[in-house]
């Protein structure tokens, strides 16, 4: 019985390990400025899909975590700026 159980502790993170990553950045106008509560689309282009969105804080500054492995785009949009996008 106790084989069993320990075979499951050393087993179990195995099969609920996921490869994910992290986007990170700081939404700023053309005077380096924080551009505060921009929307930021995250689109996992090898997929055509969105894979997240999140808002930039008073700082500018937004973080989107557990995304899938992949190529994404990054596009922002805030009012009174134009609509950016990055590869």
């Amino acid at each position: 019985m106790r084989f069993a159980l320990c075979l499951l502790i050393f087993v179990s993170p195995l099969f609920s390990q996921e490869v994910t990553g992290t986007i990170a950045g700081v939404a700023v106008d053309g005077a380096g400025a924080a551009v505060p509560g921009a929307t930021i689309t995250m689109t996992n282009t090898s997929k055509g899909q969105m894979a997240a969105r999140t808002k930039t804080g008073d700082d500018g500054q937004f973080v989107a975590t557990l995304l899938p492995i992949g190529t994404y785009s990054v596009t922002v949009e805030g009012k009174g700026f134009k609509k950016l996008t990055q590869k």
